[in-house]
């Protein structure tokens, strides 16, 4: 059994929580789909974290704007960037002890934007534009045959992606499953194509604040999981951080 995570978003709590739950579960792998950092308190834990538990660590888009810049993000996003950034950069003037801050640099920078497992592909985005191309249910009622199309060519039978924050399954005869509808357990044919994302551990936008993420077994079944965790705590941290707009502890705390 595989454990897919995605959309951390330095929420050390809630991804915590997360590998706790993955531990009882007996996961024999975990994948991670990017954006570690971005909008939450602690980035340097959650690089740390995810360096230490995950066997796969994908480049998302918040993580490529902490190297490479924030231009096209929305201001309340932009900042947290900088406030990332800014902890994460190594000095000018390296002391000993900052090794361990060039690494983590490094170690986002090195970032893989696609890994492939078999069948199965596993992005933070869209299979034809990783790191950051949405693919949302509106996509699905609206009829976009062409872009839903071309995404997927590029699956062979199961694709996992986050980015939108929301678990779902858009299947490729142009359906949107919920998980809730699904009674959060997906069982695709081995020749049935899906792309299904697996919610996000640290900042859900659904609705439901708890962390959400995704284990995947061979038959193949996806079994999504919410969990519970402080988010009271972590909206205090986020409202006590310099920098970070007041907004994000309330989206916490709403899931949304």
């Amino acid at each position: 059994m595989i454990a897919v995570i995605s959309d951390v978003h330095a929420n050390r709590r809630a991804l915590q929580a997360v590998f706790d739950e993955i531990d009882k579960l007996g996961a024999d792998k975990v994948i991670c789909l990017g954006d570690i950092v971005g909008y939450g308190p602690d980035p340097v834990a959650c690089i740390d974290m995810v360096r230490q538990r995950c066997d796969v660590t994908l480049c998302g888009n918040h993580d490529f704007a902490v190297i490479y810049g924030a231009e096209e993000f929305n201001p309340i996003a932009r900042a947290s960037i900088d406030c990332h950034r800014k902890l994460l950069m190594p000095r000018s003037n390296p002391q000993e002890e900052d090794e361990e801050r060039s690494d983590r640099w490094e170690f986002l920078k090195k970032l893989p934007y696609r890994h492939v497992m078999g069948e199965w592909l596993f992005v933070h985005g869209s299979p034809r534009n990783p790191v950051v191309e949405y693919l949302r249910k509106i996509d699905v009622l609206l009829g976009l045959v062409d872009k839903l199309g071309e995404n997927f060519q590029e699956v062979n039978h199961l694709c996992f992606n986050g980015h939108t924050h929301r678990a779902g399954v858009i299947t490729s005869d142009m359906e949107f499953l919920e998980p809730q509808d699904l009674h959060q357990t997906f069982k695709p044919g081995f020749s049935q194509k899906a792309i299904v994302n697996v919610g996000s551990v640290g900042q859900p936008r659904d609705r439901d604040s708890r962390a959400c993420f995704a284990t995947v077994s061979d038959e193949p079944e996806v079994r999504w999981h919410r969990v519970e965790y402080d988010v009271r705590a972590v909206a205090d941290r986020l409202l006590a951080t310099p920098g970070m707009d007041h907004s994000l502890a309330e989206r916490l705390l709403e899931g949304r």
